[in-house]
């Protein structure tokens, strides 16, 4: 499913119209990504848990060319189903 799958499918079971829907999925998107960069935990009940881990540096590996290639300290984004969707 592509964000437009996503706009159709809440358009099938409102009253909005498509620019108000578009605009209410892109608000959701965004404050996700706003909660994720200040380290905030997001909790969609009865979808799942988002939350940003520290990802420590570590050697990785080209694999087309297999050189070994830096791979820096970060966050990565890490998502974990609840229970509904683990069956």
């Amino acid at each position: 499913m592509v964000k437009v799958d996503l706009v159709r499918r809440v358009m099938q079971v409102t009253i909005l119209e498509s620019p108000d829907v578009r605009d209410a999925v892109d608000v959701l998107f965004e404050s996700v990504g706003s909660a994720l960069e200040r380290g905030d935990r997001v909790v969609l009940r009865r979808f799942g848990t988002f939350h940003a881990a520290a990802r420590r540096m570590a050697p990785a590996r080209n694999p087309r060319t297999n050189e070994p290639v830096p791979m820096p300290r970060g966050r990565v984004v890490r998502f974990r189903p609840a229970a509904d969707l683990r069956h």
